[in-house]
Order: structure tokens, then C-alpha cells, then sequence
């Protein structure tokens, strides 16, 4: 037995033997340019990664390069999708019964206030003007003679009523008629286009039909619907800048906002008014516009340096004393030159390369950019 453990003892020490002596530890392990080249390929790896960390330091922090500025004041806004829409637009209808008898305008015509769009045929007014007239003339002889006769204690004062009350009664009829006789003429409420025409020579129409409709060319408005949290900041008579699909602006001035909510949408309209003295804005046309709603400090940054968390949220990874920090923020605004953010400090120190390597809470080396390449 004993004999046994000393030939066990034996064969252990001539393999470490072996290997001792790099044979063995050559075949299994590699040799030293392999060990070599793996370190270095190691030591490039985390190089490209941390700029500016020294590769064979493997205890230095990672190194991300950073970019510190200050918080710039600007106008903040409330952007609106919306689309344009006529002041006014009204149907003109009949108020009197009768046959149309002329028609002076064309769609697309432009009119002023007052302005005739159409005439009805006259009838029996002619004759039933004529026959009120007399009787009136009847009626006024009568209540003048019964107030003579009152004066000479000949007439009772019954009767002076009774003669008052019937002229004062053909009075009336004969302003009814000839307030009937005007509505014969279909007249334009205000300036404007008209946009339809619904009536045709020889059409018969009853009080309430349609005649033309007339839109109301200037002002325009432009409308959009603002969200519940943004609703509050907008105020009556602010100043807005909308602009339409070909580029055009144009200023104008809040004139509405909506008490009640959309039943669907949970969002409130918003009207703006804009001039237009060149009657050059269509209705239901795509327009944008932009209300300020007063100051606030944001940051430009590049759109590079945003990130997102574990949920989905925008933020900034900033440093701060070394420690590594992701702030949730708010887009104010995008340009070409860049992204307006709400929400960071007014100093920031900002990862602008290495962000997505760094975690917050990480320690790291904050190497400083170059201010003209700041972002």
C-alpha cells in the first residue's frame, strides 16, 4: 500500500514537470504571442469605447467627453395643428313668400352690405299698398272729426277711442305691407363672396329658403384644438403666428377660447384671427400656429445626446462631480441647429459622447469637449 502512494507521488511530480517547462502549457494554453495579441486587442476595445482612458490602466473610470453650458431664455410656445375657417359664413334666405323674378349675382360674385342678390315678383302688393293707403285716409278723417266732436262735448270719449284704435290698427297694416314689399329684395347681410346659389329664376320660395350662401372673406380665422394641460396658459387678445402649408405667415390675435371640452378628444378650440385684405385665404386649408405663452431656460443640444429609459422616457445623461446622471426632459422646440430641451439644470455638464455606455450612478472620467465642437 505504502508502495503505492510513492509511485502516485512520482507521477505527479513529473507531470508538473512538464508543464513547468512551457511544453504542455504551450499546447493547452497558447503560446506568448497569442496571450500577447488577445491583450492588446483587449486593450483597443476599451479605447474605442472610453476616449481618452489609458488602455493598459484597466482601474481608471470610463471616460466619456462631456460638454458643460449654460441655460439660454426662450420664448415658449404653444404649437397648434389646426386649419383655417371663414369668420362668418351665413345662409341668406327668404323671409316673404313669392316667385323669383330676378337674380343679380353669380356664385362667386363678391358683395358689399346691403347689396341686392335677388328680387321676388310683386303680385297683389301693388293693389292691396293701394287699398291699405285708402282705407288709412278713411281712418284718419274719422279720428279727427270724433276728436273735433269730443272738443264740442258732441262726441263721447268712446267713440275717439273706437276712431283712434281703427287707424292705429290700418296704420299697422300698411307697415307690415310695406315692410313685406322690401323683403321682395333679397339683400346681402355684409361683404363678402358668394359662395353657393340655391335659387333659379321662376323658383317659387316660402319664408326660410335658401337663396345664396355668403362667406365673410375678411377676417379669416385659424383654429386648433389646445390640450387640457395647456389650455390655462393661453389668454384672450394674445398674439399668434400661424402659417400655412406654403409657407405663408400670418399674425393675428386670439379672439376664442372654448369653455367646454370635445366630447371625443377631451381638448378645447382655439380661434385666432388673421387679417386678409387680399381675400387670398380659402377655408378648411392646413395651418399651423404658434401662441407664446411667456419665458422659460432651455438648452440647445444635439438630437445625438438623447436617450431613453427603462420606460420609454426622454432624458439627458449628465455629470455631475464625476457620477454619472440621467434627467428626464421636454422638447420646447427643433430646428436645424438642433434641439430646445426643458428640464435640465441651468449649468449642465452633458455626455455628448460615451452616453450609451454609462449607466446613472456610474462613476466616470468627464473628458471636456471643444467648444467649437459643442453641439
Amino acid at each position: 500500500m505504502r508502495f503505492s502512494y510513492l509511485i502516485a507521488f512520482a507521477v505527479a511530480a513529473a507531470v508538473a514537470a512538464w508543464i513547468l517547462s512551457g511544453d504542455l502549457g504551450s499546447q493547452i494554453f497558447g503560446s506568448d504571442d497569442g496571450v500577447e495579441a488577445e491583450a492588446e486587442a483587449q486593450a483597443q476595445v476599451i479605447a474605442d469605447r472610453a476616449p481618452g482612458a489609458d488602455a493598459d490602466d484597466e482601474a481608471e473610470p470610463f471616460a466619456v467627453r462631456v460638454h458643460t453650458q449654460t441655460a439660454t431664455i426662450r420664448p415658449r410656445v404653444i404649437n397648434v395643428r389646426g386649419h383655417t375657417e371663414a369668420s362668418r359664413m351665413v345662409i341668406v334666405r327668404a323671409e316673404t313668400p313669392g316667385t323669383i323674378e330676378t337674380i343679380l349675382v353669380n356664385k362667386g360674385d363678391r358683395v358689399t352690405q346691403g347689396q341686392i342678390i335677388a328680387t321676388l315678383e310683386l303680385g297683389d302688393r301693388p293693389s292691396r299698398l293701394a287699398e291699405i293707403e285708402a282705407l288709412l285716409a278713411q281712418r284718419q278723417l274719422e279720428y279727427d272729426i270724433a276728436r273735433a266732436l269730443a272738443a264740442q262735448g258732441q262726441q263721447p270719449v268712446t267713440r275717439v277711442a273706437a276712431a283712434q284704435t281703427a287707424f292705429e290698427s290700418a296704420a299697422g297694416n300698411l307697415a307690415r305691407l310695406l315692410l313685406d314689399m322690401e323683403k321682395t329684395e333679397i339683400r346681402a347681410p355684409f361683404d363678402g363672396i358668394i359662395e353657393e346659389r340655391q335659387i333659379q329664376i321662376g323658383d317659387f320660395i316660402s319664408p326660410g329658403s335658401p337663396a345664396a350662401t355668403l362667406v365673410d372673406e375678411d377676417p379669416f380665422l385659424v383654429v386648433g384644438q389646445v390640450s387640457e394641460s395647456e389650455i390655462d396658459q393661453i389668454e384672450l387678445g394674445s398674439t399668434g403666428t400661424a402659417v400655412l402649408l406654403n409657407g405663408t405667415e400670418l399674425q393675428g390675435t386670439v379672439r376664442f377660447i372654448a369653455t367646454i371640452a370635445d366630447s371625443q378628444t377631451r381638448t378645447f378650440r382655439v380661434e385666432l384671427q388673421v387679417p386678409n385684405p387680399g381675400r387670398t385665404l380659402r377655408a378648411e386649408a392646413t395651418a399651423d400656429f404658434i401662441i407664446p405663452v411667456g419665458t422659460v431656460a432651455a438648452h440647445l443640444v444635439s438630437p445625438a445626446v438623447l436617450v431613453l429609459d427603462d420606460a420609454g422616457n426622454l432624458g439627458v445623461k449628465l455629470v455631475n462631480f464625476g457620477v454619472v446622471e440621467q434627467v428626464p426632459v421636454t422638447v420646447l422646440s427643433s430646428g436645424n441647429d438642433g434641439v430646445w430641451l426643458l428640464g435640465l439644470p441651468e449649468i449642465a455638464t452633458i455626455i455628448t459622447v460615451g452616453q450609451q455606455f454609462v449607466t446613472g450612478g456610474q462613476t466616470v472620467n468627464a473628458v471636456e469637449a471643444d467648444m467649437d465642437a459643442a453641439p
